[in-house]
């Protein structure tokens, strides 16, 4: 598995087919020296490249691959990614290290515009994110879960929303769970299997 430090920007890009997609992945990787972080397929037959490091090559990357990629459903670029969403991309794993008792919930049609909203959610409110999960498992999807005190939640979750609304993202949906019961806890759990199965 590829190591996930990657430098401070982060892009991901989501094909409607995976010839298309190996083309995109091709010409980003000559472009520039970004860190190709994992590329592969997702359901419903797409695929999904998630690569970073430094912002000039990144940014680069991305706009080759959007000038190569007329395949494009979806796409995001954050110049300076909130830390903690790399690691939580590369694990899917849930954590609970935060006082409070309120579950966000996200979910969003495809993963670049999740982790856009996410990195908004994370950056504007006092919030843990307990996982992370894209494609694989959910029909293409992407879901997050965010926990922390009731009010930090719902300042999160109308981040998430406001991010959304401004990239026009369809098929979005959020919850905020006050007092969440442990039985909601214990529903959580499986990683996303996009990064269980594919090792660079």
């Amino acid at each position: 598995m590829k190591d996930l430090s990657s430098g401070p920007a982060l892009a991901m890009l989501l094909l409607d087919e995976v010839p298309p997609g190996l083309a995109v992945l091709d010409a980003l990787a000559k472009e520039a020296d970004v860190d190709v972080l994992r590329a592969g397929t997702i359901h419903s037959g797409r695929y999904l490249i998630l690569f970073g490091g430094e912002v000039g090559p990144v940014e680069r990357s991305w706009r080759r691959a959007l000038d190569t990629g007329a395949h494009v459903v979806d796409e995001m670029l954050l110049a300076h990614a909130e830390p903690r969403l790399v690691p939580a991309i590369g694990t899917g794993a849930i954590r609970w290290p935060a006082p409070g008792d309120t579950l966000g919930v996200l979910q969003a049609a495809t993963p670049p515009a999740l982790v856009r909203a996410v990195d908004a959610a994370l950056k504007g409110a006092l919030v843990d994110l307990v996982e992370l999960r894209v494609g694989d498992g959910l029909g293409g999807k992407a879901i997050a879960s965010l926990w922390g005190e009731t009010h930090d939640v719902e300042a999160a979750i109308a981040l998430a929303r406001s991010s959304f609304e401004r990239a026009n993202a369809k098929g979005t949906s959020t919850a905020v769970i006050p007092r969440a019961d442990a039985a909601v806890r214990e529903t959580l759990g499986a990683p996303s299997r996009f990064f269980g199965e594919f090792r660079g």
